[in-house]
């Protein structure tokens, strides 16, 4: 069948769709505008709309993650729930009370870092061996790197309470030997003694004796100072 010379199959689609495409096309799109907007138009009109669809981006992720308000009945409800968190904290941060030393006593610090003798005496080389090496190696003296272990004797009233070989530190056996100890003593006179030795010598390298008088609580610490030798601090 046909009207005016067309196939009414291909009349009656268009008739039907044709007004409803129209009008998607003229309210979503805007077809309208294309015949009577410029170029300067278009172009305004485009980016006020991409202006408005980030907006409405922003919008939405703030809505996203808005907060949600808190209520008298929500902070009662989270009171409620943190309370006995914090009672056991604050319980255990005072109670059972703890006493590090006895009452009426005192404390003796031992803490030394001490260089130990060399294992292979220095040697003085002459004008030819220097000659002979490079001129960043020509010194006076050849020394080895390598040391020997510091020992430690400590005694209290008379009485030996420590006695330590340390090795020295350093992969080459280069460094200090080092030492720390404490002890708890009553309060009132004492008397002490230090003695480092070098190696497993029986000659100490350096002697330390004094009486002193400690009171309740106090501490004190026996260092080794290059200068001074063994200070009391």
């Amino acid at each position: 069948m046909e009207m005016a010379g067309i196939n009414i199959f291909y009349i009656v689609p268009i008739m039907v769709f044709g007004p409803v495409v129209f009008f998607v096309l003229f309210k979503a799109i805007g077809i309208q505008t294309l015949f009577t907007l410029n170029d300067e138009q278009k172009e305004l009109q485009r980016k006020s709309r991409a202006l408005e669809s980030a907006l409405n981006i922003e919008t939405a992720k703030s809505a996203r993650y808005k907060k949600a308000k808190l209520t008298p009945a929500k902070i009662a409800a989270q009171a409620m729930l943190y309370a006995p968190f914090l009672l056991f904290i604050g319980y255990f941060s005072s109670y059972p009370s703890y006493q590090y030393a006895p009452e009426n006593s005192a404390q003796i610090k031992l803490s030394f870092t001490l260089l130990g003798e060399r294992k292979i005496p220095c040697t003085v080389r002459d004008a030819g061996e220097q000659s002979d090496l490079k001129p960043n190696m020509r010194t006076a003296k050849n020394c080895s790197r390598e040391r020997n272990p510091v020992r430690v004797v400590f005694s209290l009233d008379g009485k030996e309470v420590f006695n330590h070989s340390a090795d020295p530190a350093g992969l080459r056996d280069d460094g200090p030997s080092s030492f720390y100890q404490t002890f708890i003593v009553p309060a009132g006179n004492h008397e002490l003694a230090v003695s480092i030795f070098n190696n497993d010598e029986t000659i100490p390298l350096e002697s330390f004796a004094r009486t002193i008088t400690l009171s309740s609580g106090q501490a004190i610490a026996l260092t080794h100072d290059t200068t001074e030798g063994i200070v009391i601090h």
